[in-house]
């Protein structure tokens, strides 16, 4: 136990006889989790005297996070010994994201921008909707479904769950390839540009790829692009970020995703040299239910997905791991480790998308970790003048 609190012990039983996992046109069963007897009795209380390490007094010692897979917990805001905006934003419940091993910093998006421009400024991201809202709140310089947008409420439907209706003026979200470009005054996408690799000065380039993972939902099929070759056209990337697991475990056997993995692992083997970080992007979170959509349930259950995510964590690192650098970004975990209460709300959402306010934090892990990083790289209200000199003469 690493936080100071008073611990009771709860456990269900949530399937039998392997229902989590409805594979080859099994149907998900109704979520109807057992409660398992504990005794009253069973409590533990853990006290922080400060001397820990994992200590919230000393939470501002450790390092700045470079690992987007780094473990933590969620703490109340009025439990913080500290200035809550030295550390990203709350989710709509007041609790901040603290990983327990290193210290995130909040990152605006100007400043986000500056460091893609400087040490990523091309990029590759094949993901679905999810990577999508991501996106949004990127290009946007986080102005999407923000409490201080002007287009958008938190509380709205695409805020809370679905947005692919809405028009949103960067890009069309129902286009399958993208290219956009961001700098700090926002993103926006754009026509095809004669030479893609030749990114103006102070900007980052995405080219997004908009698949439903490597499922047979995917029209054309996903390998359609990887036929056409990608670098040649799209350039040779710093980063290329990978999503997978959300429509693979909804829709796809085990079997049949374990060959278009194979597939998947070949051609990033052809397109991406070891010049090229691999972001691998975990699934959502799922929580609290089983899909009973008439006609075509997706197949989801938490350990499914959990189990998804950890095929596609492993089957990276051994045909890479000795080669790239593999980077793991942990949205599932950061969902999983709220309280209940809160993740059952995601029961609301069809397409079990994170409500905005967890997509920002989602993105700060993945902006600490990619700017942090990169070590010549200070947020611009911490740079001096002279910093900012040394800055310029590094680079």
């Amino acid at each position: 136990l690493r936080d100071a609190d008073e611990y009771r012990p709860r456990g269900y039983i949530e399937f039998r006889d392997a229902e989590w996992n409805p594979d080859g046109g099994l149907l998900p069963v109704d979520y109807v989790p057992e409660p398992l007897y504990v005794p009253e009795s069973a409590r533990v209380e853990a006290v922080d005297d400060g001397s820990s390490m994992y200590s919230l007094d000393r939470y501002l010692e450790l390092p700045l996070c470079t690992d987007p897979a780094a473990e933590g917990r969620w703490i109340h805001t009025d439990m913080l010994p500290f200035d809550p905006h030295l550390v990203p934003e709350p989710e709509n419940h007041n609790l901040v994201w603290l990983p327990y091993t290193c210290r995130l910093q909040r990152i605006t998006y100007t400043d986000f921008a500056s460091c893609l421009a400087t040490a990523y400024p091309l990029m590759h991201w094949y993901g679905d909707s999810n990577l999508r809202r991501s996106l949004k709140k990127i290009v946007s310089m986080g102005d999407w479904c923000s409490f201080n947008s002007t287009s958008n409420a938190t509380e709205t439907r695409s805020c809370l769950c679905e947005d692919y209706q809405d028009p949103f003026m960067p890009f069309d979200a129902r286009y399958r390839e993208l290219i956009i470009d961001i700098d700090q005054t926002g993103g926006q996408a754009l026509m095809q540009p004669t030479e893609f690799a030749l990114v103006p000065d102070n900007t980052a380039r995405v080219y997004l790829h908009k698949w439903e993972g490597l499922s047979t939902r995917n029209k054309p099929a996903w390998t359609q692009g990887f036929d056409a070759r990608i670098t040649p056209r799209y350039g040779n990337p710093q980063v290329a970020l990978i999503s997978l697991t959300n429509w693979d475990a909804a829709f796809s056997s085990r079997a049949y995703f374990a060959v278009e993995m194979q597939k998947l692992l070949d051609y990033v083997q052809v397109e991406y040299s070891n010049y090229t970080q691999l972001y691998i992007r975990t699934g959502q979170y799922y929580c609290c239910r089983t899909d009973q959509t008439p006609n075509a349930p997706r197949a989801y259950s938490r350990l499914r997905n959990a189990y998804f995510d950890q095929y596609v964590i492993d089957a990276f690192r051994e045909r890479f791991g000795h080669s790239h650098v593999i980077r793991i970004w942990n949205v599932a975990q950061v969902s999983e480790r709220l309280p209940l209460s809160v993740r059952k709300e995601t029961v609301k959402c069809p397409a079990n998308h994170a409500r905005a306010e967890v997509v920002e934090i989602e993105n700060q892990i993945l902006m600490n970790a990619m700017c942090n990083y990169f070590e010549p790289y200070v947020p611009m209200e911490q740079a001096s003048v002279g910093e900012e000199d040394d800055l310029e003469t590094d680079q």
